[in-house]
């Protein structure tokens, strides 16, 4: 068995117009499968290093290290690009927006599309006849930039294609119920996720985003965590016992009353709950039994079962809490590379909306000033499912 030459070129699916713009790359041969549901991607890179960091943000997602997958990515790092070629060869390319104030620019090559995102100096080639994404970074960072991202595009690609839905929802399991917490951006979602698992205990979900799915096997619904980091401000983080070790160190300190929070969010990568939850778990999906629209309010008021019609026009009008109908504002939902078919995901919508509200009780509950007020009226809903699922005539 012979070894390759020590510089001998690595094959990077360069064919095309856009080959000659590229130069050397190092082969990839670090490797990863990811999966989730019915979707998988194999994830090949020369840097192991890129392989760790997808592994930490995708943490939902199920790991081999072989066996094929629907798509496969490939990143090569530090290869050198032609700039002044590649702007020339996408002056009249299509426009896409990626990210924040981030730009892309596409063109039809045999077998899918090529992507040219110069802030980076980056090259994607996307091949849909193979099923590949091809990537070459001008450097590390920028390789870190999109290597879980497209990970994470590719996989909802496909869960997208099998009827899935998004939703704005946080989400745990505690006793192997599993609890939905929806609404809007404000409405208290992290802070009853956080006071729940904190003060009664539980597995980590999600907390900001699902991946809702009828399950074809039965008449109940699975939710995918969407994963990424979990999201808190300074105010839910001071109100939830145990929670200000995630502040920054000039925030740990008692402020004088009065003084404001500090603006924006923390960043919480899911593994580093445990250092203030140590029993919980880290989960991939959930099977809801009882879903809560959380609120905010100043007053302690009595939760409110929403009724199942209600329950449906609210997550079709909102479609699951990811848009506001007054102010016609949409969550970013990047799907540039891979763009859904809008007919069907609008069809699965209703369908899922349909079953969720028939087969989940939801109930409407106050977030208030008092993480453990919070929490003891959770522990009794889902208490109470509980029993009425193992009972007589239960929903469950």
């Amino acid at each position: 068995m012979t070894s390759p030459r020590k510089h001998q070129p690595a094959p990077t699916n360069a064919s095309g117009p856009f080959g000659p713009l590229i130069g050397y790359a190092t082969p990839a041969r670090a490797t990863r499968r990811f999966i989730q549901g019915t979707a998988s991607v194999t994830l090949r890179a020369d840097r192991s290093e890129l392989i760790k960091d997808a592994e930490t943000t995708l943490y939902s997602y199920a790991r081999t290290r072989t066996a094929a997958s629907r798509w496969t990515i490939t990143l090569h790092t530090g290869v050198p690009v032609n700039q002044a070629g590649a702007d020339a060869l996408f002056a009249d390319a299509d426009d896409h927006d990626i990210g924040p104030n981030l730009q892309a620019q596409s063109i039809g090559v045999p077998g899918g599309r090529a992507f040219w995102i110069r802030d980076y100096t980056t090259l994607v080639h996307l091949d849909q006849m193979l099923g590949m994404i091809t990537v070459h970074a001008g450097d590390l960072d920028a390789a870190r930039f999109f290597t879980a991202r497209l990970v994470r595009q590719a996989m909802t690609a496909q869960l997208l294609e099998h009827d899935a839905v998004y939703a704005h929802s946080a989400a745990l399991v505690r006793a192997e119920h599993g609890l939905l917490i929806a609404g809007p951006k404000g409405a208290g979602k992290t802070t009853t996720l956080l006071s729940v698992l904190r003060l009664m205990g539980g597995d980590f979900v999600t907390n900001d985003r699902l991946l809702l799915h009828r399950d074809p096997n039965g008449d109940c619904t699975v939710g995918y965590a969407w994963p990424m980091h979990l999201r808190a401000t300074a105010s839910t983080l001071r109100a939830v016992p145990g929670m200000t070790r995630f502040l920054p160190a000039e925030e740990r300190q008692n402020s004088p009353a009065g003084q404001p929070a500090p603006s924006g969010k923390i960043a919480i990568e899911p593994g580093e709950l445990r250092t203030a939850l140590p029993d919980t778990q880290i989960l991939g999906e959930v099977r809801p039994t009882l879903m809560l629209w959380p609120y905010r309010s100043a007053r302690d008021l009595l939760p409110e079962p929403v009724q199942p019609a209600e329950v449906r026009d609210v997550l079709v009008r909102t479609q699951f809490f990811m848009h506001d109908p007054v102010t016609r504002a949409t969550s970013h939902r990047n799907h540039w590379l891979l763009p859904p078919d809008e007919g069907r995901t609008a069809i699965a919508l209703t369908a899922v909306a349909d079953q969720l509200a028939r087969t989940v009780p939801c109930v409407r509950i106050p977030v208030t000033n008092s993480a453990a007020t919070l929490t003891a009226r959770v522990t009794a809903l889902l208490d109470r499912t509980a029993t009425q699922a193992a009972g007589p005539g239960g929903r469950g």
